[in-house]
């Protein structure tokens, strides 16, 4: 008989199968349940920024296909400039972008906000 530790519990057991790791299915959803928190919670602080930056690209496009802005009036509306979800390149010009919606620099403290499509 092959004897295992339950890595959430640290109790010895006898394994039943060759591939057993816990215990029993309640320490595995709890276990997994406990990791899972961990990572929601170590991403929450960049979630809400990304959340909002999305939210005031958003209402500052409104129903415009782009619109152009300031750095003193996109910061005023709370865009955090340094966060971002990833970055494009379309036709030379480089696109910042939270999500669906994305921001460049035209000129000195000028942007350009647009919504990307599929």
């Amino acid at each position: 008989m092959e004897k295992g530790m339950d890595p959430l519990t640290g109790e010895v057991f006898i394994k039943r199968r060759s591939n057993q790791v816990f215990a029993n299915r309640a320490n595995q959803i709890k276990y997994n349940n406990l990791k899972a928190y961990k990572k929601r919670k170590a991403k929450s602080g960049i979630e809400k920024i990304l959340d909002k930056n999305r939210k005031v690209l958003k209402t500052i496009l409104g129903p415009n296909e782009e619109i152009v802005k300031s750095h003193d009036f996109l910061e005023g509306a709370g865009l955090h400039f340094g966060c971002n979800t990833h970055i494009i390149s379309r036709e030379g010009v480089k696109w910042i972008c939270v999500y669906d919606y994305a921001y460049s620099l035209v000129e000195k403290n000028i942007f350009k906000i647009i919504k990307l499509t599929q």
